[in-house]
C-alpha cells in the first residue's frame, strides 16, 4: 500500500539534509557522476511539498546509469524502479532519522528536462511556485491514495513552466 500524499510547508532543513546524503552519496559513486543534484519540490526554497528529498546523480549516458545505480543498490539506497530503455532508474533510502530520499539516476540531457529546468525557474519566479503550490495541494487533496493521478493533476502547470523557461533561455543557463 502505498501511503497517503501529504504536502507540508517548506522545512529549511531540506537543503541540509540533501548535502549530508549527496556527501554520503559521493563515497559510494566517486567520479561516476557528472553532479549529484537536489531536484524536486524541496529543492524550491519556499515551495511546500511531500516531507521526500529527491536527488539526482547526473550521468553521461545509461551504460554510466547502470553503473551508478549498481554501485546505490550495492550500498544503502536499494533499486525500486528501472523502466527499460528508457533513461530512468529509482532509488530510494529512509535515513535514522527518518527523511525518506528518493533517487533519480539520469543521463544530463533527461537531467536537465525532467528537473534542472524546473527547479530553476521556479527558484526564479515566485508566482509561478505559488500556482504550482496551490496545484499541488488541490491535487493532493483530490487524490490522496493514487500518486499517478497526483502526478497527471500537475502536469499542465508544470508543462506550462517549463515552456516558459525554455523560451526564457533557462537551457543555456544550466551547466550542462
Amino acid at each position: 500500500m502505498t501511503p497517503r500524499i501529504e504536502i507540508v510547508e517548506y522545512d529549511p532543513e531540506w537543503p541540509d539534509r540533501f548535502e549530508r546524503e549527496r556527501e554520503r552519496m559521493r563515497e559510494a559513486v566517486g567520479d561516476e557522476v557528472l553532479s549529484i543534484e537536489h531536484v524536486g519540490s524541496t529543492a524550491v526554497p519556499g515551495l511546500a511539498a511531500k516531507p521526500i528529498v529527491d536527488i539526482c546523480p547526473v550521468v553521461e549516458d545509461m551504460e554510466t546509469a547502470w553503473r551508478v545505480s549498481d554501485l546505490l543498490d550495492e550500498r544503502e539506497w536499494p533499486l525500486v524502479d528501472e523502466r527499460g530503455d528508457r533513461p530512468w532508474i529509482e532509488h530510494q533510502r529512509l535515513a535514522d532519522d527518518g527523511q525518506m530520499f528518493n533517487v533519480h539516476v539520469r543521463p544530463r540531457a533527461a537531467a536537465v528536462e525532467n528537473y534542472l529546468l524546473l527547479r530553476e525557474f521556479l527558484r526564479d519566479n515566485p508566482d509561478v511556485r505559488d500556482e504550482y503550490e496551490r496545484v499541488k495541494r488541490e491535487a493532493a487533496r483530490e487524490h490522496p491514495d493514487d500518486v499517478a493521478a497526483y502526478t497527471r493533476a500537475k502536469s499542465d502547470v508544470i508543462e506550462r513552466a517549463k515552456e516558459r523557461a525554455r523560451a526564457e533561455g533557462y537551457e543555456d543557463r544550466i551547466d550542462r
